[in-house]
């Protein structure tokens, strides 16, 4: 029997998505991990993990020697055929143990200069891929004469977080300052590595976003199709709602797809899923990020009832060494998920959940905090309260039949 191994995984759907690809591979699962409880807490979290790994190896996983050292461990016993992971801050050192071990996986190096937001940019503006102006800054001093020379409102970012934290967009010298000392004052990223030393300090792109998911294998990236996003949150950048594929028209969309594709081979990304999240903006199509990873936020699964595919399927495929194909003509319906939100306080009263689930083409909506349950402000993807997802035959259907559903669910909460 075939073994791989997975570096951790994210909880917003692709890396669960993954464990059970695999396990429908009939593959012997072994899960690298430095702690369960997250996971547990997670929704679905213990049914994967109880279902779909075969063993489960305690370790370090934020950085390369302690994360070599059990996989050598693990693959003294029975050689693995693949390892990978799908959590975005564990990309590297799992994409730099699986070529120590000759495994198949995307450059170390690409997946390195991808993952620092600060490098991306970089190598971006040598390699001609449209993007705001940026900084990269280490003191607040620095910080202000960026904002300065680029204008404000701006953007300060930290360059190696995900989900929207420590991203927030500045009207003020004063924010612009708060927002840097705020990234600097934690030493570590949200997993415990050590923080990137440069901050960004960045042009705000005006425009609506979307992001384009592309597929690297042999020297090639191919689209496999453009996702519009909703983003809110008033000066942060919350995911709001995602819809795919877009119904933008043809031009537009192409110029997004060369911009990303252009961005992905800018970072040398030539293995396995990447998101890619763009603006299009009076100038064209502008790089937010790449991130050298499946999307989350349920895209991979929309993608999944569009195209009629197993996207995680694909990539478990490409990490065994396979070649892989998308099969069909193109996307034969919409799919489309919107996010749910309230006023921050203790929640009171949840109503409509029954009604939207009965709103034809919905398939699933929730509402994750009960009653007692407290509601954060909105500031990262985390601090979304539930979610409908919904398809149609058109993409624009799906959206719209999604917010439907969406309005008729109602959150109270009462002060803290």
């Amino acid at each position: 029997m075939r073994r791989i191994g997975f570096v951790e995984s994210n909880l917003s759907g692709s890396g669960f998505d993954a464990l059970r690809a695999a396990r429908k591979l009939g593959l012997h699962v072994i899960f690298f991990n430095c702690g369960l409880d997250r996971y547990h807490a997670a929704a679905g979290g213990t049914e994967v993990l109880s279902t779909c790994v075969d063993e489960f190896v305690s370790c370090p996983t934020h950085e390369l020697a302690p994360l070599m050292a059990a996989v050598e461990q693990v693959n003294a016993r029975e050689p693995l055929s693949a390892l990978l992971s799908v959590a975005e801050y564990e990309v590297v050192p799992a994409a730099e143990a699986a070529r120590l071990l000759g495994l198949p996986g995307p450059d170390p190096d690409g997946i390195r200069v991808a993952r620092n937001k600060a490098d991306q940019r970089r190598r971006c503006a040598e390699r001609g891929v449209p993007i705001p102006e940026f900084r990269a800054v280490t003191t607040a001093e620095e910080a202000a004469r960026a904002a300065e020379e680029i204008g404000l409102p701006c953007v300060v970012k930290a360059a190696d977080e995900t989900s929207g934290f420590h991203v927030v967009r500045c009207a003020t010298m004063a924010e612009v300052i708060d927002g840097f000392r705020a990234i600097v004052s934690v030493p570590t990223n949200l997993r415990g590595q050590p923080r990137h030393r440069e901050v960004l300090v960045e042009e705000c792109l005006v425009g609506f976003e979307v992001s384009v998911e592309v597929l690297a294998a042999a020297g090639s990236v191919r689209v496999l199709g453009v996702t519009d996003k909703i983003v809110g949150g008033h000066n942060r950048f919350v995911e709001l709602g995602h819809t795919f594929p877009t119904a933008l028209p043809d031009s537009v969309r192409d110029g997004l797809a060369r911009a990303a594709v252009a961005a992905a081979q800018a970072v040398d990304f030539d293995l396995g899923i990447a998101h890619i999240e763009l603006k299009y903006t009076a100038d064209g199509p502008k790089l937010v990020e790449i991130n050298p990873r499946p999307a989350g936020g349920r895209i991979t699964e929309l993608m999944d009832r569009s195209l009629g595919v197993d996207t995680m399927e694909l990539v478990v495929r490409q990490y065994l060494g396979e070649p892989v194909t998308v099969a069909g003509a193109g996307p034969a319906r919409g799919a489309a998920i919107r996010y749910l939100t309230a006023e921050p306080g203790v929640v009171d009263t949840v109503t409509g959940v029954d009604v939207a689930r009965l709103v034809p083409g919905v398939h699933e909506a929730v509402v994750y905090p009960g009653p007692g349950a407290l509601v954060r402000p909105l500031r990262v993807n985390e601090d979304r309260i539930g979610h409908v997802l919904a398809t149609a035959d058109d993409p624009y259907v799906a959206g719209r039949t999604a917010e439907a559903a969406a309005q008729q669910i109602v959150v109270s909460t009462r002060p803290e």
